[in-house]
Formats: structure tokens, sequence, C-alpha cells
């Protein structure tokens, strides 16, 4: 039989109806299942289900599986349908038992803990204290068995906010840990009041100490869900003892007025596609061809760490390995479609394929206001099992992400390959841009960073065969022959340390990074532009535009073709006039030896005097104890590059000449490339330009971003 089958669905349908467009159904769950039935009876694809306008809230997950290939859920013509997790409370508001000016409300006991609650659509601040610092050390009048070592899941807080903690079992301490690239959300399971001493209940990812750089005046410690945070309009906490919820109302007023638009979220995965998994073969049985058009993902609830997570962390904890962070998840599934689809105000991630996804397309969607990352693409572990591969993400544009994870990175691409990220537009996100990843920490206890990932008989199999350094593991590295294109990129860094826009470490060769424009991000953590950082080989940066960034040009550890490249104002201050804390220069060369790399026909232009052009290590050096090799830039081949300074003349003199000498630097020079207007971001060259000689390529802003996407 052909023709397919088409079946619609109203929030004011009726479960009992046909189905027409006339006498929609009301539920999504009640639409697949009917499209089940007429796919027994012989129809072929496609399957529709057609989504009127309107809210859909989902008290499951809806799960489409091998039997619902071909099924497309889409929007109806001028429709906007909002799939959402979040609901009204079933029960009343009432005076908050625990603060006056807030107001109070059970939740069921089949309902999870609320992490995320929603004001008319947007997501509303649980409740939070102002920031502090942890003590770095107990007071020494505290009696012997509670002067623990600080670090760990140990550390001491200042009196008023352990007091507090004291008192609230439910309450959380956020915390930026030790190293400034990761965010802690923790539980506590002791707390004395006396000396302040903390212990998390989960393993924090990183030894709970104040950071040992970075800029965090506002403190890097925040009290989290305790009655004595909870003060401002629009805040919220959840108690657990007696399972409710109480809310200051948002606009300054008294409930009940409206309380149907306070809405609590029951699910974080809306919408699960998922094929069957076959952890032992090297392929998987995936579902096929579903397809997403128009849809509004929205109001899911913040995932939390669990107990078990060490081990299962993608690079310091950044996302999860296979877990359900996102509201839409595609699990073993391939030639898959998500396209012109909102993914908005939650506390969930958006969008993650897991494992097997092969051949899928992520065209045009908006992320924004999630709590944690965009897109995530994560593959299985070191091994040889390589099915995480050859999708698209193009033309989606990703601002305001990390709301409740501030590590997030826009786009995560960890163990997964051949896939093209092109023409994005990525923006005001409070770490990294767009990661490419595969580091793995190679650990038998299962306690290094995705160490319980690695598929341990494939690599075992593969260490007896050859050593552990980068080249013998790179089979296993799956995050190989990615192309990162045409992406626009700028105010990325907004609250952590030491990030990047477009960032790749651990993964394998042959990723190219290109023709991106990243500029404009004022950050005082912003590290590099563009960093090949340890454990990586094999990256090309070619015809990048980087303009006006706090911050380093390129970071590389190891062997990396830099081509073509325009790198315009490296910026030592924030416009408010903080101090960058990276300033290396335009080239850094801080890990292994960049020996067979090649850089060549870049453009580097300085606006301030002082803005070095390298670091090296031209003698051994130490590396968290170790001694290292020298690392020096003479060691690559490099020519036709192209130096100025605005506000120093000779600049780039001493460099020229030390390089030239020993027969690097070939045909380079320091002289002025003629941008047509840098202010206006016309980084063309005039005509008679130097850096037409040298073979330095104009960047063409018209192929970058979303508006520029061609198939």
């Amino acid at each position: 039989m052909g023709g397919g089958a088409e079946i619609h669905v109203s929030p004011s349908g009726n479960d009992l109806s046909t189905g027409s467009p006339e006498a929609p159904l009301s539920s999504i769950s009640e639409g697949t299942r009917r499209l089940r039935q007429l796919r027994q009876q012989g129809l072929d694809e496609p399957f529709i289900l057609r989504l009127h306008d309107g809210i859909f809230p989902l008290d499951q997950t809806l799960v489409l599986t091998r039997e619902d290939a071909g099924t497309e859920l889409l929007a109806s013509p001028q429709g906007t349908p909002i799939i959402s997790g979040a609901w009204p409370s079933p029960g009343s508001w009432t005076p908050s038992s625990l603060v006056s000016a807030a107001w109070m409300t059970g939740i069921p006991a089949d309902w999870p803990e609320p992490r995320s609650v929603f004001h008319l659509g947007r997501a509303l601040k649980r409740a939070v204290g102002p920031g502090f610092t942890p003590v770095e050390e107990p007071a020494r009048s505290s009696h012997y068995h509670l002067r623990r070592a600080v670090g760990g899941p140990y550390t001491y807080l200042p009196p008023p906010q352990a007091a507090i903690l004291s008192r609230s079992p439910g309450a959380e301490l956020r915390m930026i840990p030790q190293f400034p690239w990761s965010l802690q959300l923790l539980p506590w399971s002791e707390i004395d009041a006396e000396s302040g001493l903390f212990k998390s209940a989960i393993p924090p990812t990183y030894p709970l100490r104040t950071p040992t750089f970075g800029r965090f005046p506002q403190g890097t410690a925040w009290i989290e869900n305790a009655p004595e945070v909870l003060d401002e309009p629009g805040e919220w906490l959840y108690r657990r003892e007696d399972r409710t919820l109480h809310l200051i109302p948002p606009d300054g007023s008294s409930f009940p007025k409206n309380p149907e638009d306070i809405t609590i979220a029951r699910l974080t995965e809306l919408i699960r596609v998922e094929g069957r998994i076959d952890e032992t073969a090297l392929e998987d049985d995936p579902v096929r061809s579903i397809r997403l058009s128009g849809l509004t993902f929205t109001g899911a609830n913040r995932y939390a760490w669990e107990q078990d997570k060490t081990g299962l962390g993608l690079q310091h904890d950044w996302e999860r390995h296979d877990r359900p962070t996102a509201m839409v998840r595609l699990k073993a599934a391939e030639n898959c479609v998500v396209e012109h689809c909102r993914f908005t105000d939650a506390g969930a991630a958006g969008l993650r394929f897991d494992l097997h996804a092969r051949n899928n397309q992520v065209i045009g969607n908006e992320f924004a206001r999630l709590g944690g990352c965009g897109i995530l693409l994560a593959g299985y572990g070191l091994g040889f099992k390589d099915v995480n591969r050859d999708n698209l993400i193009a033309a989606n544009h990703l601002h305001h992400l990390g709301t409740e994870w501030w590590h997030s990175p826009g786009i995560m691409v960890w163990q997964s390959g051949h896939n093209r990220i092109l023409n994005n537009h990525l923006h005001h996100l409070p770490y990294c841009g767009i990661v490419v990843s595969g580091r793995t920490q190679i650990d038998v206890s299962g306690n290094g960073e995705s160490s319980r990932t690695i598929r341990w008989d494939e690599m075992l199999l593969r260490l007896e065969e050859t050593g552990r350094i980068w080249q013998d593991r790179e089979p296993l590295l799956h995050a190989r022959q990615n192309e990162i294109s045409r992406n626009d990129i700028h105010h990325v860094m907004e609250r952590l340390a030491d990030g990047n826009a477009i960032y790749l470490s651990g993964a394998g060769g042959g990723n190219l990074v290109s023709a991106n424009f990243i500029h404009d991000i004022p950050a005082t953590g912003m590290n590099a532009a563009l960093r090949s950082d340890d454990d990586q080989n094999d990256v090309t940066f070619d015809r990048n535009l980087i303009a006006r960034v706090c911050g380093e040009g390129f970071i590389f550890k190891g062997r990396t073709t830099i081509t073509g490249n325009t790198v315009f104002a490296l910026l030592s201050r924030t416009p408010e006039g903080s101090r960058s804390l990276f300033q290396r220069g335009f080239w850094v060369l801080t890990g292994d030896s960049v020996a067979g790399s090649v850089i060549s026909g870049n453009a580097l232009v300085a606006v301030e005097p002082r803005i070095p052009i390298l670091f090296e290590h031209p003698i051994p050096w130490k590396k968290a104890g170790r001694l290292m090799p020298p690392v020096r830039y003479a060691d690559a081949e490099s020519a036709n590059n192209l130096y100025w300074n605005t506000a120093l003349k000779n600049w780039a003199q001493d460099h020229l000449q030390t390089l030239q000498a020993s027969g690097r630097e070939t045909g380079s020079l320091e002289a002025n490339p003629q941008f047509v207007d840098p202010g206006a971001n016309d980084f063309r060259f005039a005509e008679g330009s130097p850096a037409l000689s040298l073979g330095v390529p104009a960047f063409d802003r018209s192929t970058v971003g979303p508006a520029a996407y061609r198939p």
C-alpha cells in the first residue's frame, strides 16, 4: 500500500476524534499510537504528525523507536506548537510557612524534584544568596577532627553561609572550584556551623578551593535553595522535607493572581529517538528518518549530577556521557532531521546525539536561554566503534546558554567525527563557543576523566600493539575530520576563565577550522580565540578572521597548520578597564613540539604597543613538576606572514631578524596591511596592500553566519 498518513493534534482536540484537520486529537502520544496502527496496515512513509498551534505539556518522555521510522512531527502552517515539560501546580497557592513575602504550593508525590520553575514561559531564578569566597583554612580554635585539608569534597565556608546551610538540608553550594573552567552545583552531606566545614554529597570535579586564577569580583561561591536567601521577586525554593515549593511572586503582586502563569518542570527529556544499542558489536540497529520541524521545545527540568558521575563526564564534566540531559535526545539514530525548531527557556540542554548518530541534520534552529549546552554530539568512548559521525550542524542560532551549568559550550563534539559545523551564530555564552574533544584519562580505576566510557577490551588490545602517545591512540580518537567553517562567534567567555572561541583537545586528526569570524570578546578570562590544546595534532586553522578579542590569538601544542588567517587587535583590557588574564601574544606554544607545523600567509595586526608576537619555551621547562623539552617556533615551517603594530614602530623587527637568520619566516615582513575599514569589519585589503603580494587571502564576511548558509 502507499500514500502515507497524516494525523492532526491540537491542545483543544479530543483523543476520541479521528485525527483529521477538522477533528484533531489532543495528545502527541495518541497521535504516534495512531500512526503506528496505520503503519501496521501497510501504509508507506511518510507518517506525519501535524501539530496545531498551542502548548502540549508532557508528563512522560515521548519515545520514538525503530517502529516509528519515517515519522515526521511537523508544525501546522502558521501554527506555533510548543512542547513543554512544565505544568501549573495542581494544588492551591497559600501563604508560605517559611518566608513572609512568599507563597507556597505542594508538589505531588509522583512529580520529580523541581529544579526549574517558569513564569509565562521564562525561567525564574532559584533562591540564591550573595557571592562569597570560601575560607582557605579553618579557624585555629576548631577541634582537630574538624580540621580537614581543604580540597576534594571539603571546603570551609564563612560562618554566616555555614549557618544557613546547616539549617537547610535541601540547600546547595554553587561554586567555581580550583580550576575555573568548571562550575560545581553540590548538595551537602556534612556541615559544621561553627568551623564552617562543608562536605559535598557528590564528588566534585575539582578540589573545592578558591580558583588558582581568574577574576570573580562577585565571589566564587553562592548558597542556593535556602529560606534565608529567598528574598527577591521571582525567586523560588523547593523544600524536600515536605515537598513544597515557595515563591515570591515575580511581578511584585500577591497571589493568587493568575497562578496558572507559574509552571513547574516535570521532565528533562521531552523527546527521545532511540534505536537498539548493541554495546558488544561495532554497529547498532538505529531508528531512521525521523523529522522534527517547526516545533518549540521548552520548560524542561535542569539535570542534576548523580552520585555515581565520576569517570562519565565529558572533558572536565562539561557534559555527561549517555545521559538524559537535553530536551531532545537522539540515540542510535540515522538520517534524522531537526529543522527550524526553537529550544528555549529551560533548565536542560537543548539537543544531543548519543553513541550512534550518523547522517543526521540540524539546520536553522534557535537555542536560547538554556541551562546547559545547545548541541552535543557524543559518541562511544575510546575504542574501535566509530558510529557518531557524518552529521550536519548548520545555520543555527545559539545564544544565552549555560544559565545553570556555566561551563556549557554552545556546541560540543566529543568522540564524533566527519561532521560539518557550518554557518552557525554563537554569542553571549558563559564559556566556550565550540568544543571538539576526545580527552580521556586512561585510568582502569574509573576515576579519571571519561575513563568509564572506554571500551577497555579494544583499548587494551591497541595498547598492547602500540604505545600510548597520540599517534598510537589516534585510530581510537573518533573526533576527527570535522569541518568547522563560516561560524560567527562573539561575546563568549562571559563567566568562567581559561576558555576559547573554538577549542580542540584529545581529538583525532584532520580537523579543519576555516573561515570563521571570531570577534568582540571583551572577557578577562578569555584564553585564545583558536586553541589546539593538550593531546592534539593535525589541526588546520585556515582563513579565519579574529578581531577585537581579549586574550591570545592561537594556542597550539602539536603539529598544526595555520594558514591565511587575519588577526586584528588582541586586547589587553575590557572596555571597562579590567585586565585580560592571558596576554602572551599571537603565537602561543606551551605543550608538545610543533615540528612539522606550517605557519604561512597570515596577517597579524596589533593596536597596543606591548602585545607580544610570540610565546615559546626555547629551553627545557617545567610543567606540573615535570621537565619538558623545548617548544620552539623555529621548529615549524613559517613563511609569508605579515606583521604590523599601529602603536609601535619596528614591533616585529627582532622576531623576523632572528627567525629569518635561521631560515624561517621566509618572505615575511612588517608592513601595514591597509585594511579598507576595520572599524566597520571590512577587512579587505586596499589595492597595493603588501598582504596581497604575500598571498594573504581577504576575508569574505558575506559567507559567514546562518543567512549565508547554502546547502
